[in-house]
């Protein structure tokens, strides 16, 4: 195994057990209203969708973007 997958592992395991102390912790319960539809959630819930949603979000866009730097460099 080389430093970077150690690396990545320990950064993987360091995430999880922040969400979980994220979602065990937190008890404050939050109305959130949507256009046509309220949710009562847990904020560290909520936190926790946002960030992993704005990954996600990241990752896609960091692709399309380095994707089309590559055929450009290619032509």
């Amino acid at each position: 195994m080389g430093i970077l997958t150690i690396f990545l592992l320990i950064l993987i395991v360091l995430f999880g057990i922040y969400s979980f102390v994220l979602l065990t912790l937190n008890k404050s319960v939050v109305y959130l209203d949507l256009l046509f539809l309220g949710l009562d959630i847990q904020l560290g819930l909520i936190i926790l969708s946002s960030v992993l949603f704005g990954i996600m979000i990241t990752v896609v866009l960091e692709t399309i973007f380095f994707s089309s730097k590559s055929k450009k460099k290619d032509e």
